[in-house]
């Protein structure tokens, strides 16, 4: 059943078209069970992010590990590159260019910036604010700082427990993500009945949009680095390569391509067993330049169709925001939606796009999880060369 709902969901999302454009105003009736959806997948943010993120943080400070170090920093240099040359192209296509969403106010003002006032919206109110209406961004880093200062102390357990409850979480994400075709169908119908046809084309450019990006980004944040730094022509490298892509855009997992990715990077590239034990591993954990793509597309697609201004303050926290929520993607179907819904709250931004979203998410998340895997072999390859060159030194 898990494998095809991505099959489903796409389903859903076409009949939910056709009924809005049939059915019209009766469509509104069935709303509710995507408002439902949407509120399922709120209730789920605060605890699915600090479990995730305490626990990896946790688990990363315990392993003092040069190595370790090194592939984070370059994960993080690899994607606000990504995510920088995303925005460059999404400002240029501009896929969301006559499709605005007028029914929604937008009430702030980004223009103005203070950065007292900026530091004090972060905190919640009370316990019960952290879950009613959570503060997304405090979640974020209270869970860094939690895992932070636990790996100071002998906190095995505790961390032991944590984990296990964020499994018990990932497991009842599975059960909601089951009502995704359903809340697809009930979103899209309405959506379709309210905005029209306009908005089916506006989805095409999304989607070649992101592909788009996916493809500069695969060439400029890794081929060419990997044929700079460590000598592998471009078309060696795609030779070795394509077998793990055929693997991740039927998958859509880099999880499920983990022992290939790694058995790829020793058997075609020559990267130690050290390297490419560490270096895969921690990629697939943290997902990082198919997240930038994914990130850098959703925040600024939204905040454009909802009439909301982007400012360079409103910029650098999306790119420090989508950093850290990346660490928390769940490796379930349609993951992606989860802490896409989870990234739009830190900004305020409604979340009615969401339905449409998951429609497209399966054809999204083929090129998202081949750029990510893709990015963990050439962070190995770059790693690996250096690692060498220091023994040499």
């Amino acid at each position: 059943m898990k494998k095809r709902i991505g099959l489903l969901t796409f389903i859903a999302l076409v009949l939910g078209c056709f009924c809005g454009i049939i059915l019209k105003e009766k469509c509104a009736q069935i709303a509710f069970l995507g408002t439902w959806y949407i509120s399922l997948l709120k209730m789920m943010i605060t605890p699915v992010i600090f479990t995730s993120i305490a626990y990896t943080v946790y688990k990363t400070s315990k392993r003092e590990d040069k190595l370790i170090l090194k592939a984070i920093a370059l994960f993080m240099v690899m994607f606000t590159v990504t995510f920088i040359i995303s925005s460059v192209i999404i400002f240029l296509i501009d896929p969301a260019r006559g499709f605005v969403m007028e029914d929604v106010a937008w009430e702030g003002n980004t223009a103005e910036f203070s950065l007292g006032g900026m530091l004090l919206n972060l905190l919640p109110k009370s316990l019960n604010d952290v879950f009613i209406n959570p503060k997304v961004f405090f979640v974020i880093v209270f869970s860094f700082l939690f895992g932070k200062i636990g790996s100071l102390f002998d906190a095995d357990g505790l961390f032991e427990g944590i984990n296990e409850v964020k499994d018990f979480l990932f497991r009842i994400m599975e059960v909601i993500m089951y009502l995704t075709p359903v809340a697809t169908f009930a979103l899209m119908a309405n959506t379709v009945y309210k905005y029209g046809a306009v908005l089916l084309g506006v989805g095409l450019k999304y989607i070649l949009t992101a592909y788009l990006c996916a493809l500069v980004c695969l060439i400029v944040v890794m081929m060419l680095p990997v044929r700079l730094f460590a000598g592998i022509s471009l078309k060696e490298y795609v030779s070795k390569v394509y077998k793990i892509w055929i693997m991740t855009v039927s998958t859509c997992s880099s999880a499920a391509t983990l022992p290939f990715t790694v058995r790829l990077c020793k058997e075609e590239f020559g990267i130690s067993d050290k390297t490419a034990g560490v270096v895969v591993p921690l990629g697939c954990t943290i997902h990082m330049c198919g997240g930038a793509v994914s990130f850098a597309l959703l925040g600024i697609f939204c905040l454009k169709i909802y009439g909301i201004d982007l400012n360079i303050y409103t910029y650098i926290l999306m790119i420090v925001a989508s950093l850290l929520i990346n660490m928390a993607a769940p490796g379930i179907p349609n993951g992606g939606v989860v802490v896409g819904a989870t990234y739009l709250q830190i900004f305020g931004v409604p979340l009615g796009f969401i339905g449409f979203y998951s429609g497209i998410y399966k054809l999204l998340d083929m090129c998202y999880t081949t750029l990510n895997v893709t990015g963990d072999i050439s962070a190995s390859i770059l790693i690996e060369k250096n690692e060498k060159e220091e023994k040499k030194s």
